[in-house]
């Protein structure tokens, strides 16, 4: 039970919230066409990083992978563009991959890193699932454009710390 719970903390860190919200938001924007496949997209996206977790990568590029799907879907929120089902499925499958490989599990025993990357993959598909309702559930104009304004503060913060890590 403690890894579970290690698992649903090690999620919030700030750029899986970023690649996590801006596609929550992305996603609902688009979700009145297929609402389901976007989670659904991620949710196998989750599934297979949990699987390439164990591919020993010597260094990982999870977190510039994940910050960069965060300014690409929050840019297109902010631009509110008619894009095509299959664009937010892969963003969907991209940014559920990377994450469990931005997050390997640090536990000793395997049945404990299974659940610590269950209790990733729970934090995650509920934060997605959230924001997704919440930007489908923003019909009014006024709440279109705080959907605009949330996707943009998530572009910038994401540009922010892209320029810091590419920085070094």
């Amino acid at each position: 039970m403690t890894a579970f719970l290690g698992g649903l903390m090690q999620f919030f860190i700030p750029s899986h919230l970023l690649a996590v919200v801006a596609l929550g938001l992305f996603a609902g924007q688009h979700a009145q066409r297929f609402p389901h496949a976007a989670l659904g997209a991620f949710a196998i996206g989750l599934i297979a990083g949990s699987l390439m977790v164990a591919s020993a990568i010597r260094q990982n590029p999870a977190a510039l992978g994940l910050l960069m799907l965060a300014v690409a879907a929050a840019s297109l929120v902010v631009l509110a563009w008619d894009v095509s089902n299959w664009l937010v499925g892969v963003m969907s499958f991209a940014t559920g991959s990377a994450l469990p490989l931005n997050a390997p599990p640090h536990e000793i025993t395997i049945a404990n890193a299974v659940a610590a990357q269950a209790g990733l993959a729970v934090a995650a598909i509920a934060i997605v699932a959230l924001v997704m309702v919440i930007a489908m559930r923003a019909t009014r104009p006024w709440q279109r454009i705080g959907v605009r304004i949330a996707g943009s503060w998530i572009a910038a913060s994401a540009i922010l710390v892209l320029a810091l890590r590419l920085a070094r």
